[in-house]
């Protein structure tokens, strides 16, 4: 994939799905949070090493000094595009939304196929790590840290 296709759809639901395959069901309002997380360099840097030290979201802020000042901005232009992908995946039975969950049903989705291309991989890496923070606290108290005006 190139860079062009960095936001979309497909690869959005697949980090998405990345992160249900280690937390098997999970909040919606925290499924909201994994593209804008992940979009940000930094995070996606931090937390797609095998030896990141990051469990919770006051971690991420705190420690790695990542500015998050714009990130209800970064929530709401990405909002559009990770309702769609989970929509779409919902669609393809690759995840179920059960009341205020998102459930994962991917078992036979192949997250090491090397045509996913390299942010893919990236964010593969990431899931776990970040699947660790998202499992962690409230939803609501992820928002209040991360400053979302909703």
């Amino acid at each position: 994939m190139t860079n062009t296709l960095k936001n979309n759809e497909l690869v959005t639901g697949i980090t998405i799905l990345a992160v249900l395959r280690y937390t098997h069901r999970l909040n919606i309002l925290k499924c909201l949070l994994i593209e804008p997380l992940l979009s940000y360099t930094e995070v996606l840097s931090a937390l797609s090493r095998k030896n990141s030290s990051i469990k919770s979201i006051d971690d991420l802020i705190i420690k790695r000094s990542i500015a998050f000042s714009n990130f209800s901005e970064r929530y709401f232009e990405n909002l559009i595009l990770s309702i769609n992908s989970i929509m779409l995946f919902q669609q393809m039975k690759l995840l179920n939304i059960e009341d205020d969950k998102v459930v994962y049903c991917g078992e036979k989705f192949n997250f090491s196929d090397s045509s996913l291309g390299k942010i893919v991989e990236k964010r593969i890496k990431a899931a776990e790590h970040l699947a660790t923070i998202l499992c962690k606290g409230e939803a609501s108290d992820m928002y209040l840290a991360l400053r979302i005006r909703l």
